[in-house]
Parts: C-alpha cells; structure tokens; sequence
C-alpha cells in the first residue's frame, strides 16, 4: 500500500531503483573498510587489548544492527515508517559515523562508539535496501538481481577493503573516512526509492496465503547464522594470519581478493540456482572448505593463501542470495519487512557478531594463538554444515516428490 494509494507494479527488467539498490549495495560492508587494521589497531593504537577484545568490539556493530532492525521494522509494520525513510536515514548516519571518527579517535571508548553508530546505521538501511527488492521485483527478476545486489556488496567490499587497508598505513582510523559516500547515496535513494507503506496484515487487514512467517524462512535464517559465524574467520583473521608476509595493505588487498569471488560467483549465481536450487548452498560451503584448507595448510604461501581467500569468499555470493531469494518466495509485501530483518539482519549479524568471541576463544583454548588451526578447524565445521545441509535438502526433494506422486 503506498501512501498516495497507488499500486506498486512489480518490476521484470532493469530499471532505476533496481540500479539505485545495487549502487547502495556497494557500502552494505562498511566493516570491510576496517578489519585490514585490526592487527594495527590491536598493537599499535590500543596495544593494552587483546586481539579477542578489538576483534569483539569491531564485531559490536554486528550486535547494534540486529537490534536496530527489529525496531525499524516494528515501526514499518505499524505504518508509521517507511523503507525509503529507514534506507535514507541509515545512510546519512553512516556518513556521520565517519564524520564523528575524525573528531574523536584517541579513546578506546570511542572505538566502542563507532560501532554502535555504525551498527545503528547498518540496522535501518541495509535490511530495508532488501526489503525494496522483495516488494517491487518478481520472482525470476528478483533471482536475478539477488545475484547482482550480492556482486555489487562484494564489489563495494573490495573497494572498502583496499582503500581502508591503504589509509589505515597512514591513520588507524583511516577506513572510517570511507563511510562519508553514505550522503551522496542517500540523496540518490531520496531522489529514486518509492515513498509507500506496507504495513503487517494484522494493521492494514491486507491478509494472503503469504502472510504468515513459514517456518522454512527460520530454517534459512539458522544456516545464514552459521555460515556467517564461519565466513568472518577470513577477514578477522587474515591480518594476524599474514603478519610476517606483509602490512595492514596486504590485508586489505587480500580481503578484497575475498570479495573478489562473491563477485564473481555472484554474475552467475542466477542461473545456478534456477538450475540447482538449494544445493547452491553446498556448493558454498565447498567453496568455504576448500579455501580455508588452503590458507591454513600453506601458511607460509602468500600466493597460496590469496587463491584459497578468493575461493572462501565465492561463497557468500552464493549462500546469501540464495537464502534471500528462498525467503523472498515465502512472504507478500504486509510480512517482508520482519522476514528481511530476520534473514538479512538478525541472522548475519548474530552469526558475525559471535564468530570471533567463539571460534578466536575456542581455538586459542585448544591451540594457543596459532590462526593455522583456527582456519583448519573452521574448515572442518564447513565441511560439516555442508553435509547437514544436503541431506536436508534431498531429504526435502524426497518428501516433495512423494508428495507429488500422492497427488
């Protein structure tokens, strides 16, 4: 429903919002601008923190954006917000967040404030960006540009990785400046994101066979959850893992080699997932598997280790997407924004938020500081989250093959 009461005409082909959300996908990794100074950070502008602690901190976004989300969303259900006004808002504050690191940087407190600024802003555009898509789109479009969004996330992600890597060799703050684009993407969503309003069903009485959250949106949103928990091994860790082999530039070029292959796994993610459906995501924990395999047991490698960064980080442009499009099929307009919160916010963020404080702690447990085993051991709960995920999957194709045999 929008507010001049006209109708929302799903979109089939390349037009300019399709555009401006695949331009305001290019700053949904802000964190990527940062996480090439984390061994910096940690040793040089607050050397009296451990590794674990700016790792946490730096993941408090993580926690922030969730949270901020499901406020956002309550506020769009109840149809006094609406998705144009959450992306506008998220992105100017994001440009502020960047503002705010220039002014205030010497306390490790106001580490801590950046990343709740940064998580606020992430909670209210980067969720609703999503929701714009599953409102306006068809399905076979919205597979399509599910695909391209997660490229051009990725793309951004490179652009952030290596110009934060390169501007933290001169200020550890440094990727913070990159968050300043915010403001002139958010007078472009002003200018070409529709102004409506869709309420819960429950508000607007607007009720479908669509309305109720299925309980297969869950069953996607826990997978996002755990796959997100072991992806952020990559970036967290690569700084400290190549310490010896290069500066916090090589970082930044290597997370961006990472975000080198969501693009490019991304370009063709459509056409795989019409093909092979929900098996993609198998496919992207292989890929994690196989990548993390390499960057642990050719440690000493850097050629090797960039190859094994940009197969791991093909995998996001294939479970992503995937997980979105699925849950985009499963809601109408009156419930998406409380499904996008879960399956692009709740889910990701929780995932990010904990890897570190599970997988640095636990590993440090079992092994001492060594990244080499935290990368093999991540490798190996890939491998399983794979398997699990396949035989549901067959189990799933089985069950609704009987079921079309019964009819």
């Amino acid at each position: 429903m929008s507010t001049d009461k006209t109708k929302i005409i799903p979109a089939d082909k390349p037009n300019v919002l399709m555009w401006t959300i695949l331009i305001i996908a290019l700053v949904q990794m802000p964190v990527l601008a940062l996480t090439p100074a984390i061994h910096l950070i940690q040793t040089n502008a607050f050397p009296d923190r451990s590794l674990a602690e700016v790792q946490t901190v730096m993941g408090l976004a993580n926690l922030v954006a969730p949270l901020t989300s499901i406020f956002v969303a309550l506020l769009i259900n109840c149809g006094r917000a609406t998705k144009k006004g959450a992306v506008v808002v998220g992105l100017i504050f994001l440009s502020l967040t960047g503002l705010f690191a220039v002014f205030q940087h010497t306390m490790f407190w106001n580490f801590i404030a950046l990343s709740i600024f940064l998580g606020l802003s992430m909670g209210c555009f980067m969720t609703n960006a999503f929701g714009l898509m599953f409102d306006n789109f068809d399905d076979k479009f919205r597979q399509t540009v599910a695909g391209y969004q997660t490229s051009a996330i990725n793309l951004g992600g490179i652009i952030f990785s290596l110009a934060g890597g390169v501007l933290a060799t001169v200020m550890w703050y440094g990727g913070y400046l990159m968050l300043l684009l915010g403001l002139p993407i958010a007078i472009l969503a002003l200018i070409t994101v529709p102004n409506y309003k869709s309420p819960s069903a429950r508000v607007s009485g607007n009720y479908t066979d669509k309305s109720g959250l299925n309980p297969r949106i869950f069953y996607y949103a826990v997978t996002v959850f755990l796959f997100m928990m072991l992806y952020n091994v990559c970036s967290a860790n690569i700084s400290t893992h190549i310490a010896k082999l290069g500066n916090s530039a090589t970082s930044g070029i290597l997370v961006a080699v990472q975000m080198g292959g969501g693009v490019v796994s991304g370009l063709f993610f459509g056409r795989m997932s019409e093909r092979i459906k929900d098996m993609v995501m198998v496919v992207a924990c292989a890929a994690l598997f196989v990548g993390y395999l390499l960057i642990g047991v050719f440690a000493s490698s850097l050629a090797v280790i960039t190859l094994g960064v940009f197969i791991a980080g093909m995998s996001l442009s294939l479970m992503l997407p995937r997980c979105v499009y699925a849950v985009s099929t499963l809601v109408d307009t009156s419930n998406s924004a409380t499904a996008t919160v879960i399956i692009t916010s709740v889910a990701p963020s929780a995932g990010s938020f904990l890897s570190p404080i599970v997988f640095t702690n636990l590993t440090v447990a079992l092994a001492g500081d060594s990244t080499v085993f935290r990368y093999l051991f991540v490798a190996g709960i890939a491998l399983v989250l794979g398997i699990v995920i396949t035989l549901i999957t067959l189990r799933g194709v089985k069950a609704e093959k009987a079921g079309l045999a019964g009819a």
